[in-house]
């Protein structure tokens, strides 16, 4: 089933381990297919993973197809899956200046223009939870509230996107906007966009989330 998402999948773990977003077989993806999620499976690394080891579950976290398990931040997954209906991919990511963002419990402010009509506006860090569990789903779901992407506390990030590319793209973003953030702090003190602007971006981030 499903073997050009699994391919897919396969390509952006293998970028995330070239832009060094990850190592090993930390962080994870998966692609939404109507009632079905193509995931990555759990601890298998990622340059000796192969398509066929991809997982499928359904929304409840039933397995459909496969030979390992999934990843253990299904629930995380599912989460997103159930509860905003443009997500069609999500990428799960330890960046280095995301993570360090995450560590300082520190929202990312729109500070660039890019931010707010690609991921929504401020991004939030999610509660702290034990990485796996539906208490760190659930606290993802409330952070990511009218955003395409949120900071985990302590752990990483997680961007969703209308297809694995666009969410890819959107999880590149938001370490870029992290380290340009942090890079700044270190000079003096980051100046926000206008808020006027940040209203008026965020309608377009909301107009173009279903397209």
């Amino acid at each position: 089933m499903y073997d050009q998402e699994k391919k897919q999948l396969l390509e952006i773990c293998l970028e995330m381990i070239s832009l060094n977003m990850v190592i090993g077989s930390s962080g994870n993806a998966s692609i939404r297919v109507d009632n079905h999620v193509v995931l990555t499976p759990s601890s298998v690394k990622y340059v000796t993973m192969s398509p066929d080891e991809m997982v499928v579950i359904d929304l409840q976290g039933e397995l459909i197809e496969g030979d390992r398990n999934p990843s253990v931040e299904k629930h995380m997954h599912l989460g997103v899956y159930n509860a905003r209906e443009e997500a069609k991919a999500i990428v799960h990511s330890h960046s280095l200046f995301a993570s360090a963002l995450a560590v300082l419990r520190k929202p990312l402010p729109p500070v660039i223009d890019e931010v707010v009509p690609i991921l929504g506006g401020e991004i939030r860090v999610a509660e702290y939870a034990m990485p796996g569990t539906k208490d760190l789903a659930t606290n993802v779901v409330k952070a990511l509230d009218m955003r395409s992407g949120v900071l985990l506390a302590n752990h990483g990030s997680l961007c969703f996107g209308k297809n694995i590319k666009d969410a890819m793209h959107n999880s590149i973003l938001l370490e870029r906007s992290c380290k340009i953030y942090l890079m700044a702090l270190q000079a003096g003190q980051p100046v926000e966009l206008p808020e006027e602007v940040v209203e008026d971006e965020a309608d377009i981030w909301d107009m173009m989330r279903h397209y």
